[in-house]
């Protein structure tokens, strides 16, 4: 099967492990990632790698002084959430349970999302929805248009705004165990 045919009530993720090529799916839509829609711009890139880098240094230390087992992924990774699948930018997880080898199975600590204009209305919505469902503690959006991030943090199954940061300003992360600078 090629490109998907919406049906209903829906997809499950036995139609999206047919599908060819990259697509995210969620509660029953398909979205296309990467390799379907212009690649993401350098910009994108250069926080993307500048970020997992910072959050890779910062576990690190924080397993040093007795933090966990805690680890960052980038996309494309898949993470599973009931019936959908998403590959968010940057993942945390430190349950080394929800490990596995075709992604992570569950919601993860942390996931970071990098605003694009392809995928900022998405990013908004419906992942901010599926995340808080799913009961993700922490969702850091990030934008490089605006040159802000936003740390969203569930407090009674839904999403309060915990920080609003401008650009290179240093913020803290997985319930204050690790701290990054946005940009």
């Amino acid at each position: 099967m090629g490109q998907p045919q919406l049906k209903h009530p829906g997809y499950t993720l036995e139609d999206w492990k047919t599908w060819e090529g990259s697509w995210e799916l969620i509660n029953g839509l398909p979205y296309p990632t990467y390799g379907m829609t212009p690649a993401p711009s350098l910009e994108h890139q250069r926080v993307s790698v500048q970020m997992a880098s910072d959050i890779l240094v910062a576990l690190k230390e924080a397993k040093r002084i007795g933090g966990g087992e805690c680890e960052v992924f980038a996309a494309p990774v898949d993470v599973y959430l009931g019936d959908s699948v998403v590959q968010p930018d940057l993942v945390v997880v430190c349950d080394p349970m929800k490990k596995s080898e075709r992604g992570i199975e569950g919601a993860p600590d942390l996931v970071v999302e990098i605003l694009s204009p392809g995928t900022a209305s998405k990013d908004m919505t419906r992942k901010w929805w599926l995340y808080e469902a799913a009961g993700i503690p922490e969702y850091l959006i990030v934008d490089p248009g605006e040159r802000v991030g936003k740390l969203l943090r569930l407090e009674a199954g839904r999403y309060i705004e915990a920080a609003r940061v401008e650009w290179g300003t240093v913020i803290a992360l997985l319930g204050g165990k690790i701290s990054i600078t946005v940009g």
